[in-house]
């Protein structure tokens, strides 16, 4: 076996370990992929959460999750037993495979990347344009729903102290929402875009306590959040956070880089020994 410097050797053990990190991880995810496809029954418990929603393929979604679990975890299985093994066996085969396939990872990483920037615009019109539409056709307005939208919705609200995806006025259309419960006074704005007193009681056990209870009749910006829009206040949450999970994305991009420059250093030392 070729022996190596001290720097290659260095590169040689965290290749190793890093990979036998992936390894563990990569065996994980698969094993909990197939634990979620072979298990039926507790998939299937699982499903009853949200069972009572019709616009979505629960167990679909989920059976999904699992394959995308599975085959992610098989990939990362492999590629980091040839990690482990290219390193610790000195072997150039097995080190150019892993180097190739970390290779096209990177690169379908950063295509990734790309395209979600691109469709960015896209993808915000189309989110909009459905949970508009879930406005008009199922939200309630009411503070003790069990409806999973409109609890969604009204959670949404009180957390970011909102009113509507882009205004007030997107509940104008809401077909499910009665208006005047208890009262001839017509409804204006829901009574989750009033400002409450508490709104972890609300997120806690749905008790709504407003500032102001005449708010869903007469709302103003004093007693309501009538002129806040979530997805602007949504959008702003995201963006004080995003820093932490661009910082995530570049470290592990940049340990996949440093780990195919350490495969291609001891491919190269290996080879240069071997021709002496």
């Amino acid at each position: 076996m070729v022996e190596l410097s001290c720097g290659k050797k260095m590169m040689k053990y965290l290749l190793f370990i890093i990979n036998f990190i992936f390894f563990v991880l990569g065996a994980a995810a698969f094993g909990l992929g197939i634990w979620a496809l072979a298990d039926k029954n507790k998939m299937n418990v699982l499903t009853k959460i949200g069972a009572a929603s019709s616009n979505f393929d629960v167990i679909g979604l989920l059976e999904s999750a699992a394959i995308v679990l599975l085959v992610g975890g098989a990939c990362i299985l492999v590629i980091g037993f040839f990690g482990c093994c290219g390193a610790m066996k000195q072997s150039q085969c097995l080190l150019c495979l892993y180097a190739i396939f970390l290779l096209l990872i990177v690169i379908l990483e950063i295509a990734a990347i790309a395209i979600a920037a691109s469709f960015r615009g896209k993808v915000t019109t189309e989110v909009k344009s459905f949970l508009k539409e879930s406005i008009n056709s199922t939200y309630q307005g009411k503070v003790d729903t069990n409806e999973e939208f409109s609890l969604g919705l009204d959670y949404a609200q009180v957390y970011f102290q909102c009113c509507g995806i882009d205004s007030y006025t997107d509940f104008y259309g809401a077909t499910k929402w009665n208006r005047t419960v208890n009262t001839s006074v017509t409804m204006k704005i829901p009574p989750t875009c009033c400002k409450l007193k508490e709104k972890d009681a609300f997120l806690k056990d749905q008790r709504f306590d407003p500032i102001d209870p005449n708010c869903p009749y007469d709302p103003n910006d004093t007693n309501s959040n009538m002129n806040k829009a979530c997805w602007t206040s949504i959008e702003d949450y995201l963006k004080s956070r995003i820093g932490v999970v661009i910082g995530i994305a570049a470290g592990i991009l940049v340990l996949e880089i440093l780990c195919i420059v350490f495969a291609c250093c001891i491919i190269s030392t290996l080879r240069a020994e071997s021709v002496k």
